[in-house]
């Protein structure tokens, strides 16, 4: 069968491409520049993260070699620390310098559109739910309570792992944050970031032995109801199973 050409993909890349003739010579508007940060009601149960171990660990080296998608998870929980763990080696702030807050994934300007979610499904310490992680403060809010894996599982066409999995980790992207700077083209600048995250999350589930698989394919409205955005401000891109290897 041939395939159809010049769909909503083809006609995006050609209209978000940079032309030297079509760049716009407009300045930013700094007064009105999106926070890097989503903010929740004081009235959510917060829970701080542990520190992070900065040194030591498996060789990178050794990391990259070893990591692989794996999609079998056995029932054994993750730890509390090992959740603490791995969200600082995706998102976690590693330096403060110039008014910015660097974190451990590189982001296009510095912008950071993308917000971390954490559906627990078995976590020493925490009781299963979604998650929100607060990058400034080091810690994740508690939006809603109870199993939610099975829900997930669905909404990605039926993979299983997202059940089986200890968490998973559910990046969705606040838009406005790129397209104060980069406009249409921001999009792209979003995935790309999402990519950085998603690989630092592989590497570091293999530095801690967890197994590590993200997912792409996944019915966008149902992952944004089970998170609770509104999939317009703020949209599911990017979703990451851990957990222990059988």
């Amino acid at each position: 069968m041939r395939q159809k050409t010049g769909g909503a993909g083809d006609l995006y890349h050609q209209e978000t491409r940079y032309r030297r003739e079509a760049m716009s010579l407009g300045g930013l508007d700094w007064g009105h520049q999106p926070s890097p940060y989503k903010e929740f009601p004081d009235s959510l149960k917060r829970v701080p993260l542990m520190p992070p171990l900065q040194q030591g660990g498996k060789p990178l080296w050794e990391t990259i070699r070893q990591r692989r998608s794996m999609r079998e998870f056995s029932e054994q929980p993750v730890t509390f620390s090992e959740l603490s763990q791995l969200i600082w080696a995706t998102q976690g702030i590693t330096s403060r310098a110039w008014g910015f807050e660097f974190r451990a994934s590189p982001s296009a300007g510095a912008l950071y559109p993308i917000e971390t979610y954490i559906v627990a499904n078995r976590v020493e310490g925490i009781s299963p739910g979604i998650y929100h992680y607060g990058v400034k403060e080091g810690q994740i809010v508690l939006l809603r309570e109870g199993p939610f894996g099975r829900d997930l599982s669905r909404a990605a066409l039926g993979q299983e792992m997202l059940e089986e999995a200890g968490c998973i980790f559910v990046w969705t992207a606040m838009v406005g944050r790129s397209k104060w700077k980069y406009r249409e083209r921001a999009y792209r600048y979003i995935y790309m970031d999402a990519g950085h995250i998603g690989q630092n999350l592989y590497l570091a589930a293999t530095a801690l032995d967890l197994g590590c698989c993200t997912v792409g394919a996944f019915f966008d409205e149902e992952i944004d109801r089970i998170i609770g955005i509104d999939g317009k401000e703020e949209i599911s891109v990017y979703l990451g199973a851990v957990g222990r290897i059988h």
